[in-house]
């Protein structure tokens, strides 16, 4: 009998004590065995790598604080023919590898899309973000507002040579767009790519409006790195929420269901771009005082 494909999880961390156990005990769960765990650990002073370690994963300690840089070395240590790229706040459904395996080898896919949904017993903030996530997961052909031609939103479950051949994520895009610039690699290649309908449960929600404004204004402080990569121009319209097809779906579909949810989810929205704008602006005025 053929030997089944070895997966490589890869997870890069950084003090995820509070979320890693869960994500790697749903690994652990897993129908598909022939996996191994890559955690790499960004210099965690919690008990991350201990947590790691008794799940016996392969712990590199890189000291790195680059989700990017992370992600790549896990990849190049890695010996799966696939490499399925993990965050450490997700729970997999047990099923998850081995649909996506089905769809690789039966159905001769490069590889496979899979979203993120949040658990929404969390917070009011997760039940407001459940409702965009649902709507944005429906346009898997677009990244921000840029159509493709092939489903490639979510594409994080890969052949190795896949990645290989696209230059695998780009390093210099730490954790603001590092997920887009490798779909927009992956969109121009002549791969093709699955849609599976299980869903990773993100379990690392925010509980405040504080948090969601804490957590994209570090995003944009890191704004100008992606927009390096891509361009300023197509980088913008990817991120802005203008032409965003999921958008006007988003608050019909809200304002149809609860008008709480409806009115969180405008603030929600207002929040986040200007979090994120606060943050471009502030690492622009930053690089002016530094020359």
């Amino acid at each position: 009998m053929q030997q089944e494909p070895l997966v490589s999880i890869v997870i890069p961390t950084l003090n995820s004590e509070k979320t890693l156990g869960i994500c790697l005990e749903s690994i652990a769960n897993q129908i598909y065995k022939n996996i191994e765990i890559i955690v790499v650990d960004g210099g965690s002073k919690d008990k991350t790598v201990e947590i790691a370690k008794k799940y016996e994963a392969n712990v590199i300690e890189i000291n790195i604080k680059n989700v990017s840089i992370q992600t790549n070395i896990g990849m190049i240590n890695s010996d799966g023919i696939y490499v399925y790229r993990v965050d450490s706040d997700v729970i997999l459904s047990p099923q998850m590898v081995k649909v996506c395996i089905e769809k690789c080898e039966l159905e001769n896919y490069d590889g496979c899309c899979i979203f993120w949904i949040p658990d929404d017993s969390i917070s009011f903030w997760a039940k407001v973000r459940k409702i965009e996530k649902e709507n944005f997961i429906k346009y898997p052909n677009y990244v921000g507002s840029i159509k493709y031609n092939k489903n490639i939103l979510g594409a994080r479950f890969l052949k190795k040579e896949v990645l290989i051949e696209v230059g695998m994520l780009d390093e210099d895009v730490t954790t603001l767009g590092e997920d887009y610039a490798l779909y927009n690699k992956l969109a121009e290649s002549d791969y093709e790519f699955a849609i599976i309908n299980l869903k990773e449960k993100h379990i690392g929600e925010p509980k405040t409006l504080v948090d969601v404004f804490k957590k994209n204004y570090n995003y944009g402080l890191q704004m100008k790195d992606f927009l390096n990569q891509t361009g300023t121009n197509k980088g913008l319209k990817q991120f802005l929420p203008f032409g965003r097809k999921y958008m006007i779906n988003m608050f019909t579909d809200s304002f149809s269901k609860d008008i709480k949810l409806s009115m969180g989810l405008i603030l929600y929205i207002s929040i986040v771009y200007t979090s994120t704008g606060i943050g471009m602006l502030n690492r622009i005025i930053q690089g002016k005082n530094e020359k």
